[in-house]
């Protein structure tokens, strides 16, 4: 681009493209194209690249694409066999958990309840029982 032409007019030549322009600034643009071969090269030039874009363009998204793809990704999800496995054993460990810690609450609370002489340590399953004492037990 030259620096023959008019900033004023190179911005009407490219606000031409993106809006409509009065009576006045259609005129004076017209003039200067008329006028200047810099300036008709230069819209020679912006109408090309625009169609070069245009042909170019991604098609926007279509309804619903999000939808789409998250249903796409839970259907990879589904597909690993090793994940699957994962998530059952996950949920079982869960509920045995669960019902361990039910059951540790109901003792605790049935050893309150009958053991009027039990001190905390033994309502609580708690001994003074060492390690080394358990090792000595014939079991082992």
């Amino acid at each position: 681009m030259g620096k023959n032409i008019n900033n004023k007019i190179l911005k009407l030549l490219y606000r031409s493209f993106d809006s409509d322009l009065n009576e006045k600034e259609k005129r004076r643009l017209e003039e200067a194209l008329e006028t200047s071969k810099e300036l008709r090269r230069e819209k020679e030039q912006i109408l090309a690249q625009r169609q070069t874009i245009s042909e170019n363009a991604v098609a926007s998204f279509k309804p619903f694409f999000a939808e789409r793809i998250i249903r796409r990704i839970d259907a990879v999800k589904e597909e690993n066999g090793l994940e699957a496995f994962y998530e059952a054993l996950k949920a079982i460990f869960r509920r045995f958990a669960i019902a361990g810690v039910v059951i540790m609450i109901v003792l605790i609370f049935y050893n309150f309840k009958t053991g009027e002489s039990m001190s905390m340590d033994e309502v609580f399953f708690a001994s003074d029982v060492t390690f080394e004492e358990i090792l000595d037990l014939p079991l082992f």
